[in-house]
C-alpha cells in the first residue's frame, strides 16, 4: 500500500513518511472492522507479512470517532497539504461508495513487499470472497493499481465506475 499512487499523491515521495500517515489513518478504522467486521492477517514463521479487511453493510465508512482518533497522527505524519489531499481522496470514495446497493467493503489489504508475488495477497482475498459468499453479500472495493483491477476481475469483481481521485485514475468495482 505505501507505494499506491494515490499514497504517494497525497502523502508525497518519501516512504517513511507514507508510512507513518498509512497506519495513522488506517489504524482507527481497522480496529472498528476488527470487533465489527473481519480482518485476517498472514503470517510467515510469526511475522506478519499480510493484511486484509472485510466492513459490513452500514460500517463501510469510517466513524466520526474514527476520523477524529486518526487526525492527530496523520496531520503530524502528512501536515495539511496531506490532510486536505486525504480529504478530497476520501470524499469521493465515499461519494461512489454511497451509490453502490448494500454491500459489504473489502479493504484495505496489503502485503509485506518483499512477500509479494508469492499467493499471499490472492489467499487473503479468497477467504474474504468466501466470507461475501457464506453471507450472501455484495462486495465492493476501490483500486488505483492495474495489477489490482485483473487480479480482483479473477475473483468475479467487475468495475462499476472509473473516477480520477486526487490525479490518480480509480476503479470502483463490485462482486
Amino acid at each position: 500500500m505505501r507505494d499506491n499512487p494515490t499514497h504517494i499523491q497525497a502523502f508525497g515521495n518519501d516512504p517513511e513518511t507514507r508510512r507513518r500517515a498509512l497506519g495513522a489513518m488506517f489504524a482507527p478504522f481497522m480496529r472498528r472492522q476488527a470487533t465489527s467486521g473481519l480482518v485476517l492477517g498472514a503470517f510467515i514463521e510469526g511475522e506478519l507479512v499480510g493484511v486484509a479487511g472485510l466492513s459490513l453493510p452500514g460500517r463501510c465508512q469510517p466513524a466520526l470517532v474514527d476520523k477524529l482518533r486518526a487526525l492527530p497522527a496523520l496531520f503530524s505524519a502528512s501536515g495539511p497539504r496531506g490532510m486536505w489531499r486525504v480529504y478530497r481522496w476520501t470524499r469521493v470514495w465515499a461519494q461512489q461508495d454511497a451509490q453502490m446497493p448494500r454491500h459489504a467493503h473489502l479493504g484495505p489489504m496489503a502485503v509485506a513487499p518483499q512477500q509479494q508475488g508469492q499467493g499471499i495477497g490472492s489467499a487473503l482475498f479468497q477467504r474474504l470472497c468466501d466470507e461475501l459468499s457464506e453471507r450472501q453479500l455484495v462486495g465492493y472495493l476501490e483500486t488505483d493499481l492495474t495489477a489490482n483491477v485483473r487480479l480482483y476481475e479473477r475473483f468475479g469483481f467487475t468495475t462499476v465506475a472509473e473516477q480520477p481521485v486526487i490525479g490518480v485514475k480509480h476503479w470502483f468495482m463490485q462482486r
